[in-house]
């Protein structure tokens, strides 16, 4: 089974995360306020970092195959996101991402994009056949973004994610 440990792209450098960069990633969580308080109802708690660390791909599920990637601008120390994905989820052959998550100032600058792209050519390359991810319908910067990604829509459900009832929607690209 394979891991990233590492990513990078003309724009960013990605690596794993560890306990080590909890401060730095709770510093990211607490910068993307607006995310929060759009997809879960409530800013970030003072010990968000940690449940990223833990938590599974979706509500319920254990975080086997979890890799946890801290993302910096190219020749720049500081977190300026995260990319949280699994392998084989939910099923053989497909990678899922939890969470890419930018600061507010390093968005809109095609850093997203060059990740997504360089994490489905490590994803193909390490013999997956898809990528999948879920989006809430609130989040209609993070749908068009996933669209323009190449995603498409496979299925929709109402949950409770947080303090709040969203309409989630799952998205595939084949690889």
């Amino acid at each position: 089974m394979m891991h990233l440990t590492t990513l990078a792209g003309t724009l960013f450098t990605a690596h794993e995360l560890t306990s080590d960069d909890g401060p730095a990633l709770q510093a990211l969580l607490e910068e993307c306020v607006d995310y929060h308080e759009l997809v879960l109802g409530h800013p970030p708690g003072p010990a968000e970092a940690q449940a990223v660390f833990y938590a599974g791909p979706e509500a319920g599920s254990s975080p086997d195959n979890k890799m946890l990637l801290g993302i910096a601008l190219k020749d720049s120390a500081p977190l300026v996101g995260v990319l949280d994905a699994f392998v084989d989820y939910p099923e053989r052959g497909v990678w899922y991402i939890g969470l890419l998550l930018f600061s507010p100032t390093a968005r809109n600058a095609g850093i997203g994009r060059e990740v997504v792209e360089r994490f489905a050519l490590a994803a193909a390359a390490n013999g997956a056949r898809e990528l999948q991810l879920n989006v809430v319908e609130q989040n209609e910067p993070g749908l068009r973004f996933w669209k323009r990604c190449g995603f498409v829509e496979m299925r929709r459900w109402r949950q409770w994610l947080g303090a709040r009832e969203s309409l989630f929607i799952r998205l595939r690209r084949s690889l």
